[in-house]
């Protein structure tokens, strides 16, 4: 059995919303949005706020604390020894140095 009803709906949507609803809706809404947009934040908020900061500030603060105190990553005296490609560098002029990238082989002598 059909709905006669459903047939006699044809384009139009079932439900009408009058033009002074939707107006009234939209102005509600805008009065409410403008009302609550110049409240400050509560108290939980705001407490909820400085946890987080102090919390933050703890673990950063934990962090260097534990990087200051970290007994396994003392410094090591390091020795320094030239090698024969530092004596080489260190003799170039700033000429020689700036020639360096321009420098080419010929030809890959072969051993």
């Amino acid at each position: 059995m059909k709905d006669e009803s459903f047939d006699n709906i044809g384009k139009r949507l079932p439900y009408d919303e009058s033009e002074e609803y939707l107006d009234g809706l939209l102005d509600k809404a805008a009065h409410v949005a403008l009302q609550q947009h110049g409240k400050p934040l509560g108290r939980k908020r705001w407490g909820l706020m400085w946890a987080s900061a102090a919390a933050v500030a703890l673990l950063l603060m934990g962090i260097g604390f534990h990087e200051l105190n970290d007994v396994s990553r003392q410094p090591v005296a390091a020795q320094r020894a030239d090698g024969p490609i530092d004596e080489f560098l260190n003799s170039l002029t700033d000429e020689e140095v700036a020639q360096l990238p321009c420098y080419e082989i010929e030809e890959i002598p072969e051993y």
